[in-house]
């Protein structure tokens, strides 16, 4: 069973790489799957690895815009740079 990324014992979670929490959130797609067929869907054990599905997919999430912020922010500061190179030239 994969572990809750919020879970106190799990501190390392923004360490994630994308790989690995693409791989987690597989992973619990298919037990949430395989335990939602033969449970209610509104039985308990469905419920929380909904929950903890929930917050592994945010916490993808929240590293995918990360990363986007980070690329945009590394291409605005490189355009700027050139700019001023172009301007000063």
């Amino acid at each position: 069973m994969t572990q809750n990324p919020n879970s106190s014992n799990n501190n390392h979670r923004k360490d994630y790489k994308e790989d690995e929490l693409l791989v987690t959130i597989e992973s619990l797609r298919c037990e949430l799957l395989e335990v939602a067929e033969q449970r209610s869907l509104s039985d308990r054990a469905v419920l929380e690895l909904s929950e903890r599905l929930d917050s592994y997919i945010l916490l993808a999430q929240n590293k995918m815009m990360e990363n986007l912020r980070n690329r945009k922010a590394g291409i605005t500061s490189y355009s700027r740079s050139s700019k001023t190179a172009i301007t000063v030239s």
